[in-house]
């Protein structure tokens, strides 16, 4: 009789963790393996667009390509769109350029199959390059990132001719400035080494205030400005807290991405955990991560006479084109290695959201024009352009 209660019990809790997690899986959905577009974007954004305005200058922006494949999709793209006006253009890495833990002593020989075919790209189309920094570039925030991080910016320095190469320079969180095209500038470009804030080992000091300060001042131009961060200041991916059904269900392809093993209810226990309790610091709710946006966001709203101010950024491993309060524009560009797709969703903000690997296009036209599009490896290649305003 005991026995017999006791399984009903067991029933009865087993039965309702299989509702709690239906709902559950209802409510957080699915990721937008096809693309997401706001309702008010009207047909024609979908596509590329002819425009017959002077480009003056295009940037084009990806992240986290640092374990591409060989003859990685993206970086044919890549090189095929820098190689239509290389002297109008330059290319931005937006951080983790070498997977897993940067140039560690350990992983200093895999350079040649990370590293170079991302610095190939702006070598064979003699455009100008940026490489930033990214969390794995600190050898994933360990105490060896330091050394990583010099080691890694030694590399792409000498790899590469032509100005800017790798900034900040030294390890430092910046702000670093630049302006394209240099003879001319028609586009204020200011760097930011956003891991520097959720590092906790060695690296350079530098006072919060002292940063955040002379943002205001790299901010206060007639320019147009787009800011170069790993870190996004807002995020529907998994850094953002989401976590699509298969998160749920299949936790183990957290670490290998074959292993569909149904772990329900139990298995929703990781996401659950991370966001709510554990709260990684490379996530939005990290209480560094937290502190770093809020005083990003004070300099970024003190940002008056520049005509657009956009923070573009990479870690999320998918493409999301967002709507700022204090910035104009959020750009989520982190999906450059085809190995490393991550779910995404959507905001009442987002204009554009897809998880695919690809790139933004960033054009500044004459009369003050300026042109976004995402760009993606395959037949239709753009799948979105915004007039940004």
């Amino acid at each position: 009789m005991k026995f017999y209660k006791r399984s009903r019990i067991l029933w009865g809790i087993f039965i309702l963790g299989l509702i709690v997690q239906v709902v559950q899986l209802t409510i957080v959905g699915c990721s937008h393996t096809s693309p997401y577009y706001h309702p008010d974007i009207p047909a024609s954004g979908k596509q590329d667009i002819v425009s017959e305005d002077t480009l003056h200058y295009r940037i084009l922006l990806l992240g986290d390509g640092g374990q591409p494949k060989p003859d990685e999709p993206v970086l044919k793209t890549l090189k095929a769109w820098a190689q239509k006006t290389p002297e109008k253009t330059s290319i931005v890495f937006l951080g983790d350029n070498m997977y897993p833990d940067g140039m560690t002593e350990q992983r200093q020989h895999e350079a040649s199959t990370r590293l170079d075919p991302q610095i190939g790209v702006i070598k064979s189309t003699n455009t100008q390059g940026l490489f930033i920094p990214g969390n794995h570039d600190w050898a994933g925030g360990k105490e060896e990132g330091y050394r990583a991080l010099l080691a890694q910016e030694k590399y792409i320095n000498n790899a590469l001719s032509r100005l800017p190469k790798f900034l900040p320079r030294g390890g430092s969180p910046g702000p670093e400035v630049v302006e394209f095209p240099e003879a001319a500038p028609i586009v204020r470009v200011i760097v930011l080494d956003t891991q520097w804030w959720l590092h906790q080992h060695e690296k350079p000091q530098k006072p919060p205030e002292k940063i955040i300060a002379e943002l205001k001042a790299g901010l206060d131009t007639d320019l147009p400005v787009i800011v170069l961060g790993h870190h996004p200041l807002q995020s529907y991916g998994v850094h953002g807290g989401f976590y699509d059904w298969k998160a749920h269900l299949f936790p183990l392809r957290d670490a290998k991405k074959w292993l569909w093993v149904p772990v329900p209810i139990v298995g929703s226990l990781y996401p659950l955990a991370r966001w709510h309790l554990v709260r990684y610091d490379q996530d939005l709710n990290g209480a560094r991560n937290k502190k770093m946006v809020s005083q990003l966001n004070t300099a970024f709203s003190t940002a008056k006479k520049t005509p657009l101010l956009i923070y573009a950024s990479g870690h999320e491993h998918s493409l999301q084109v967002l709507k700022g309060d204090v910035t104009d524009y959020l750009l989520v560009s982190g999906l450059a290695s085809s190995e490393k797709a991550t779910e995404v969703s959507h905001g009442d903000n987002t204009l554009f959201a897809h998880q695919h690997t690809g790139f933004m296009a960033v054009d500044f036209l004459e009369g003050g024009k300026v042109l976004l599009r995402v760009v993606e490896p395959g037949g239709k290649e753009v799948l979105f352009h915004h007039w940004l305003k």
